[in-house]
């Protein structure tokens, strides 16, 4: 039997354990590379395995103050930092411990309870709520579950704001006895059969595998939930600490040299950009002044043509080279506060007649409010402008661009729990391949094949969004491309 790493407030610790079964899932898991099918994998394990989405809502910082939406949501965070997340402290309680047989049997209780609650709760309300009563369903005996395995007996149901658990958590479970609950339905429904449960329930407090209302689906489900329980597998328990630790360490290796390996890239890509402008800018003047000495005493007009052109051509290549400095060494911000909306209003004016000449519609989604990030809007802009005529050379005649800003309330968080702004690019041109996707903010990366344009246009982008402290992320919908601008509202990282 394996206990999770503990969950601390104050003095008291809890150490919630895990089935047999389930550690040999979590395990699984935990190996699978596949982002997706990992987080498939986890929403399958805490829908039996009440402890671990208990712990993870209690450990994870996003669900502090708010509730996950549903099991899959937990399941996300679990695939993305599982690895880091499961450790256990030195000088501890061991995680594999023998259990003895009463302990067992409660905490196999414990999980039909949670499981049958969970489930009867979902098939009470509508198949939209459904997710939200299971999740609630299998936390509805927080309390128990702390107090059985808490290193102070009955702390748990005693004082709820003294343990763990969220806020949130705490508040619907104190509000689950209180005379005129304020909840939802749904949680109203949880909280109904849980309370119906308890009351049928034997000595202890503890529910029985729930008869009658539940489908013989179910109770199979509940009945195979408590028996995973019983059935010890103490050959895991003492491998689950070391073996999490190495595949912690892989990872981190692989991410370090991936991270190093960009890093060193995009180092010599600034020192020959920056090195190459030096040399190039130099003869680029020297062309362009004499050029334009010789057209002020040219009288022939073939001969002035000419020299008008290499004149263009020196200044296009100028412009080019401004392109690399700015990629090597882009000037000190301004930051200010910048309303995202006006902003995109302006990109959107500056660009409708290269739009209208070649039948592009191109449009803003309405935007109830300001909103607001800390940012160099001249910067910012040239960014935004930049997503903007990819977008059009992608096109090239007809279609649609649509550029949407989404508040920070709206935007999902990230891992780590901040908020950000977006804005939205999207087209409905011939999209981006995998092969060109992985190359897209590559300096002069030739996308032409896709539809794409050429030269340091996404690399702007891409240098000065990260300059903010922000990132840019490529979708791909079922038709064309989208390009997501996230800006941190707390505005730009300082170094």
């Amino acid at each position: 039997m394996i206990r999770l790493p503990a969950l601390t407030a104050a003095r008291p610790s809890w150490q919630l354990p895990l089935s047999g079964e389930g550690t040999a899932s979590l395990l699984e898991a935990l190996l699978n590379g596949d982002l997706n099918q990992a987080t498939g994998q986890f929403t399958k394990l805490l829908a039996d395995e009440a402890t671990l989405l208990l712990w993870s809502v209690c450990r994870s910082p996003l669900w502090q103050t708010r509730p996950p939406r549903d099991l899959e949501d937990v399941a996300s965070w679990l695939a993305g930092h599982g690895l880091y997340v499961f450790c256990w402290e030195e000088g501890g309680s061991p995680p594999a411990q023998a259990c003895p047989p009463i302990p067992l049997e409660q905490w196999a209780a414990l999980a039909g309870q949670s499981v049958g609650v969970s489930r009867l709760a979902a098939t009470l309300v509508d198949a939209r709520e459904a997710p939200s009563a299971m999740l609630l369903g299998l936390l509805h005996n927080a309390g128990m579950w702390l107090t059985a395995c808490g290193s102070k007996p009955g702390a748990a149901n005693a004082r709820l704001d003294t343990t763990c658990l969220p806020g949130w958590l705490t508040d619907w479970l104190r509000d689950c006895d209180s005379p005129a609950p304020r909840d939802s339905l749904t949680a109203a429904v949880v909280r109904a059969v849980a309370l119906r449960r308890k009351a049928e329930g034997e000595e202890r407090g503890l529910v029985p595998v729930a008869e009658g209302d539940m489908t013989a689906t179910d109770e199979e489900t509940v009945y195979r939930v408590r028996q995973r329980w019983l059935a010890s597998r103490a050959d895991l328990g003492g491998l689950v600490p070391p073996m999490i630790q190495k595949l912690a360490r892989l990872r981190q290796l692989e991410e370090r040299f991936a991270e190093t390996l960009e890093k060193e890239k995009l180092e010599a890509l600034k020192a020959f950009a920056y090195g190459a402008s030096h040399e190039i800018n130099n003869p680029l003047a020297n062309i362009s002044t004499r050029a334009q000495t010789l057209l002020r005493d040219e009288k022939d007009p073939e001969r002035r043509r000419k020299l008008t052109v290499i004149n263009t051509q020196a200044f296009r290549a100028h412009e080019l080279i401004a392109d690399l400095m700015l990629f090597a060494r882009p000037p000190a911000l301004c930051v200010a506060a910048v309303d995202l909306v006006s902003l995109a209003d302006q990109v959107v004016a500056e660009l409708a007649a290269d739009a209208a000449a070649q039948k592009t519609q191109f449009i803003r989604q309405s935007t109830a409010s300001p909103v607001f990030v800390s940012a160099d809007a001249g910067h910012l802009a040239v960014a935004l402008r930049a997503v903007c005529v990819n977008s059009l050379e992608a096109l090239r005649l007809g279609g649609r661009i649509e550029i949407a800003i989404q508040a920070a309330a709206a935007a999902p968080p990230d891992s780590d729990g901040r908020a950000w702004a977006e804005i939205i690019v999207a087209d409905t041109g011939p999209g981006i391949p995998p092969e060109v996707r992985r190359h897209l903010f590559d300096p002069y990366f030739s996308g032409r094949e896709a539809g794409r344009g050429l030269g340091l246009g996404l690399t702007k982008s891409w240098r000065i969004v990260t300059e903010h402290g922000g990132r840019i992320v490529v979708d791909q919908p079922p038709q064309g491309a989208a390009v997501r601008i996230r800006l941190p509202v707390s505005g730009p990282a300082r170094g």
